[in-house]
């Protein structure tokens, strides 16, 4: 035998078996059955869900920015950019062929959005175009033509919902909320931004945010539905593969998060809300909490204490109904919670309280919040709340929501997303387990670090009637009201 030829013939068949296997190598495995992860030389995440119930792929390309990323001086134009990316591109000219593309592809529904920490974009389509929909994603994302008459056209659009806001109670109120909470940088969670901005934007200043933040890097491919892994990174390498990071890229991986204490003492504020009827009146407390980007690992027993205290037989939801002063119905009217984002975690404790009574309604905000504390302080010495059997509890309870809220790749890969860009996707494969591993002594560690003493933002909702009639009491008494001229950021200026 000539083992030189041996040789050879051995060197070839290994070659050609790595070949047969190279896409699998290269996937991540994952917790979740059927789910694959990839990642690009280029630094572009790739993860793909296995789901033949339907002929449908769900395609998203998300990319870690929005609100989180503005500064005073371009808040509003992560927005805009969004609204620009469907007016045309490299392959698709103008907003017609882009249409006409999106209908080729058998699109039933399409959308984009802006929020805090991430700008996305999403449709379904016949799983048969899974490629063509990669790709056209692809040539949005990476080479929009920001057409300057089109992008005039579509800076109206934009103020349009600016514009909107300021006559919408909810933002109103939100509005308020963040620029006393937030005040070190109220810019980095409002995705509208700032009218002005957006008004006296340039082609250039959008350029400007694509080659920043628009870079694979920094961005993630959402793959779910009839599909299979191997096809869809090979797809993914094809089309992603060129795509290049910029100079500016590394500038924009880690972010400085606020501080943890924006208040020296309670902030008091008042909204008269046009849509009650005055038979209730809300109040909540508002905490700065912990921050995906720096503070994840006291996200998990952020999350556990609400769900402990949303416990109708918790001694937190009883010490608010006892107390008839509050004239709260019954334990579904107290809530708690954590919200988490990147660089803007909130914590919150509210109540809806019947109107009137022997006290006026911010004395009973007051009490409310002095209620708060005392039975933060209790539970603290107590821990009856935060036993090892109601841990446990609402340990499974979030598994729970969490099956529900994943149960199609659709909603799987979109929440994935969301948590992938305030936490990291490690942050979601590793949440059960990490939540299963929280102990009594991690949820007080919780309450000590960021609830316990702490000051924060009151805010009481009442009637306008209300309002009218008790604005001179409330004024006396340090309650500032929240309006449309002064709860926005931008309006200060």
């Amino acid at each position: 035998m000539n083992m030189k030829r041996f040789s050879l013939q051995a060197k070839s068949i290994l070659i050609l078996l790595i070949l047969l296997v190279q896409p699998l190598l290269f996937a991540e495995k994952t917790p979740v059955e059927n789910l694959y992860r990839y990642k690009l030389e280029n630094g572009l995440e790739l993860f793909v869900m296995e789901n033949d119930s339907a002929p449908l792929v769900y395609i998203e390309i998300a990319v870690r920015t929005g609100a989180v990323s503005q500064t005073p001086e371009n808040a509003g134009l992560f927005h805009l950019y969004e609204h620009m990316m469907f007016k045309g591109n490299d392959k698709y000219k103008n907003q017609k062929e882009v249409t006409a593309a999106l209908n080729k592809l058998g699109v039933s529904d399409w959308n984009g959005t802006t929020g805090i920490d991430r700008v996305n974009y999403f449709f379904t389509i016949p799983s048969n175009m899974a490629k063509e929909g990669m790709d056209f994603w692809s040539h949005a994302i990476r080479n929009p033509l920001i057409d300057e008459k089109e992008l005039e056209n579509e800076k109206s659009v934009v103020l349009s919902e600016i514009t909107a806001d300021e006559s919408d109670p909810g933002a109103i109120m939100r509005g308020g909320l963040w620029k006393n909470l937030l005040s070190e940088s109220p810019w980095r969670i409002d995705p509208s931004g700032k009218p002005d901005t957006v008004k006296n934007a340039t082609r250039d200043d959008l350029i400007a945010i694509q080659k920043t933040y628009y870079v694979p890097k920094n961005a993630a491919l959402f793959v779910g539905g009839d599909v299979k892994h191997e096809e869809i990174y090979k797809y993914a390498k094809e089309i992603y593969g060129g795509w290049e990071n910029s100079k500016e890229t590394a500038e924009i991986l880690k972010i400085k998060c606020p501080t943890k204490n924006p208040v020296l003492s309670d902030t008091k504020l008042v909204f008269a809300d046009p849509r009650s009827s005055g038979d209730f009146t809300r109040v909540s407390f508002y905490l700065r909490g912990p921050d995906g980007e720096s503070d994840a690992d006291d996200t998990y027993g952020a999350d556990v204490w609400g769900y402990l205290l949303a416990d109708p037989s918790s001694d937190f939801s009883k010490a608010f109904v006892s107390d008839k002063d509050l004239q709260i119905p019954d334990a579904d009217y107290v809530g708690a919670g954590y919200t988490t984002f990147r660089a803007s975690g909130v914590i919150s404790v509210s109540a809806a309280m019947l109107s009137g009574g022997s006290l006026s309604e911010e004395d009973k905000a007051i009490i409310f919040l002095e209620t708060a504390r005392k039975v933060t302080e209790e539970e603290l010495k107590g821990k009856k709340d935060f036993s090892k059997e109601k841990i446990e509890s609402a340990s499974r309870r979030i598994e729970d929501s969490r099956v529900y809220e994943l149960e199609t790749a659709e909603g799987f890969l979109s929440t994935l997303s969301s948590i992938w860009s305030s936490c990291g996707a490690d942050y979601f494969f590793d949440y059960e387990k990490k939540i299963a591993s929280i102990k009594t002594e991690d949820v007080t560690d919780f309450i000590e670090k960021y609830v316990k003493a702490k000051p924060g933002v009151l805010i009481l909702t009442v009637s306008p009637d209300y309002f009218k009639s008790h604005k001179a009491e409330l004024e006396k008494k340090g309650w500032k009201e929240i309006t449309a001229e002064n709860a926005f950021w931008w309006k200060d200026n």
